[in-house]
């Protein structure tokens, strides 16, 4: 990881709202980017993991580093847990590093 200015995990969640609602229409099935459209006031939630293996498999990225967070974003249920993922977006931590990686709700 670089000397650059790192995201906070605040500006990470706004991060991975911005790109997800900007990719959203285009990616999520009709029935689910509407879904979002009229819920995500309410319901809407981003979740920041620990990235899994899986984007190793998926993406030319070394997660041993650290450098990256996962974000999942989606709606929430009644309890506040996550009832529906429609993203989740692999995300640099350097501000400096504009990559993004991404899997949407459908796609395999």
């Amino acid at each position: 990881m670089s000397d650059n200015l790192q995201w906070s995990l605040d500006e990470l969640c706004d991060h991975a709202f911005d790109i997800f609602e900007e990719l959203a229409s285009d990616n999520l099935s009709p029935a689910d980017y509407t879904d979002y459209q009229q819920q995500h006031l309410s319901r809407g939630f981003v979740d920041l993991k620990t990235p899994d293996d899986s984007w190793e498999d998926l993406y030319p990225v070394a997660l041993a580093d650290g450098d990256y967070v996962e974000a999942w974003i989606g709606l929430s249920g009644e309890e506040g847990q996550a009832d529906k993922v429609l993203a989740r977006l692999l995300l640099n931590k350097d501000k400096d590093e504009s990559e993004c990686f991404a899997q949407w709700r459908g796609q395999s």
